[in-house]
C-alpha cells in the first residue's frame, strides 16, 4: 500500500492509485516517457534483456520453471555492471558444494 508505482498506459493498471500509495502513468502513445522523477527505462532493459535470452539462449520457457527463468534474468540484470560476475559466479557456486 505504501509503494509508489509508475506505469505506461496499459488498460490493466488502471485503480492502481486506490490500492497504492502514488500511481504514476506515462503515456509512449503521446511520447511521455519521463514526468519528474519517474521512468520506465530501467524496467524496459530488464524486459529487453529477458526476452532477448529466451529468444535467443533458451528459445523456449515452461510455466513450471517460469520463476527460475525469472530469478537468473534478475540477477543478470542486478550485476550487469558489476567487473567481477565470473568471480561472483564461483562464490556462490563453491557455497553449494
Amino acid at each position: 500500500a505504501d509503494a509508489k508505482v509508475v506505469t505506461d498506459g496499459f488498460g490493466a493498471y488502471r485503480g492502481l492509485d486506490k490500492l497504492h500509495q502514488e500511481h504514476h502513468v506515462l503515456n509512449k502513445e503521446k511520447e511521455e516517457y519521463v514526468k519528474g522523477e519517474y521512468h520506465t527505462n530501467t524496467l524496459e532493459g530488464f524486459w529487453t534483456l529477458l526476452k532477448r535470452g529466451i529468444y535467443g539462449q533458451y528459445h523456449k520457457v515452461s510455466s513450471e520453471h517460469l520463476q527460475a527463468y525469472l530469478d537468473e534474468f534478475t540477477f543478470k540484470y542486478n550485476n550487469r555492471t558489476n567487473k567481477s560476475n565470473f568471480a561472483l559466479l564461483i562464490q556462490r557456486s563453491l557455497t553449494f558444494v
